[in-house]
């Protein structure tokens, strides 16, 4: 066992919990928490790509364009931010499954109410709690499995789930382009929303049999003997496997969460990681949602014709882009895999900019789509960086506040198309993936299957 004679009982405990978890050669949960969590990650980047497939027709609907078809767009967005700070936050304290269960809660109402918008008032509204729900889900859902995963397989369990994100991503324009072509207009558009709401699935799921509270949280609020409990599960099912348990290594342990949990990411070492984790989810969330929401507007300025059905032929790069992810994630360094995804992302969305012909469009919707899917690996890294008793929150500040760079993006990009055209708007959005490449790439430390109290520490 973790020998730690000159630590206190609490730290013991923590120690032991810690070193236990590590020393697992594989998963050691039933394979439903990837199915909830992939499910999670599917509902919510399925709802981030139906207001783009969506929007030219809520304009003709609602009679409303230019500045205010952002509203619905930005309100999303900022309540994302509000959500995933606010859910995060309390993760912290309440356990991470009780607010991932309340993200869910919203995003089943938020995608009810949406459906039954009847102005753009109604909608921005409706849009805004679904918001809530979207920005704690993920960040809570790739903080648990980041706690429930040993350092072997940490980052493939982050990837695999984000793929079925990248699956709801190339889904919901197809869903969309079904429901709104056979669907009266009035019906369709309120049908890709309520799809949305059928997240709520997931509650039924949210139980110690199926997806139990992090070990790493229960040890360091007092709750060492549930701890323990999972833990020997998790054991016993490795062992079913035929898999060998090693001996515990010797970790550190880590500190109980002594004041609020952003006052502790403020200071060294965690001032820089936050730092440099906003910034980079600010740009690539800058990038990401101008590509997202309006892709289909900037492709019809460009004189494409069908050119939802060319986004959704591209947008198969979605799922190419989870499994591109799901490959690399343990073999090279995260802030270098992040890096390459955005030059990826680069030369994909440069390509629809210099594009005039149909093949070299599809080829760069392509390659852009392999792009988008980067968070898997930015979801591993920024969950990797906090200590366990700032975690949720770590995640929130990056990819929750990172949001901020998507609230704001509508009005940059009506701006750009105003002023530069389309293709010029294309090329701002390659900009911005170039800084936020940059940032990871200068200020970001070094991950790839460390011991999580050694990065925390």
């Amino acid at each position: 066992m973790v020998s730690a004679e000159t630590a206190s009982a609490p730290q013991h405990e923590v120690a032991v919990i810690n070193a236990r978890l590590d020393r697992l050669p594989s998963f050691g949960l039933s394979r439903v928490l990837f199915v909830v969590v992939g499910a999670a990650y599917f509902f919510t980047f399925y709802d981030i790509t139906a207001i783009g497939v969506t929007l030219p027709i809520l304009g003709e609907q609602f009679k409303i364009s230019g500045a205010d078809l952002a509203l619905p767009v930005t309100t999303n967005l900022f309540a994302y931010v509000v959500g995933a700070y606010a859910l995060s936050s309390l993760a912290d304290y309440i356990g991470r499954r009780k607010a991932f269960a309340i993200s869910v809660g919203l995003l089943f109402f938020g995608g009810i109410l949406t459906a039954f918008s009847w102005n753009l008032a109604s909608l921005a509204i409706f849009r805004a709690i679904t918001g809530l729900g979207m920005g704690a889900e993920i960040s809570l859902a790739a903080t648990m499995m980041t706690e429930l995963s040993p350092p072997k397989v940490r980052g493939r369990g982050i990837a695999l789930n984000v793929f079925w994100g990248g699956v709801g991503l190339a889904a919901a324009p197809w869903i969309g382009l079904g429901l709104v072509t056979w669907l009266p207009t009035n019906i369709g558009w309120r049908l890709v929303f309520a799809i949305g709401a059928l997240s709520i699935i997931l509650l039924g799921f949210l139980n110690d049999k199926w997806i139990p509270e992090s070990p790493r949280w229960l040890v360091l609020h007092g709750h060492a003997d549930r701890a323990h409990a999972i833990l020997n599960r998790m054991e016993e099912n490795v062992r079913q496997k035929g898999q060998h348990l090693p001996e515990p290594d010797v970790v550190h342990s880590e500190a109980e969460l002594k004041t609020f949990p952003t006052a502790e990411l403020l200071r060294p070492p965690y001032l820089k990681r936050v730092i440099v984790v906003f910034f980079y989810w600010f740009f690539i969330y800058m990038a990401a949602y101008a590509y997202l929401a309006y892709l289909q507007t900037l492709l019809t300025a460009m004189g494409v014709k069908d050119s939802l059905l060319l986004s959704a032929i591209g947008d198969i790069g979605f799922v190419f882009g989870g499994l591109f992810s799901l490959m690399v994630i343990e073999k090279f360094n995260r802030k270098y895999s992040v890096a390459c995804a955005g030059l990826i992302g680069m030369i994909g969305v440069g390509t629809i900019a210099l594009s005039h012909s149909t093949p070299v469009l599809i080829i760069g919707l392509f390659l852009a789509g392999l792009w988008i899917m980067a968070p898997a690996l930015g979801y591993a890294y920024t969950s990797e960086v906090f200590p366990t008793r700032a975690r949720a929150t770590g995640m929130s500040i990056g990819d929750g506040l990172g949001h901020l760079g998507g609230a704001v993006q509508p009005y940059i990009v009506v701006a750009a198309l105003a002023a530069f055209g389309a293709r010029g708007t294309f090329g701002l959005i390659v900009a911005m993936i170039a800084i936020a490449s940059a940032i990871i790439l200068i200020g970001g430390i070094k991950t790839a299957g460390d011991h999580l109290t050694d990065l925390a520490n």
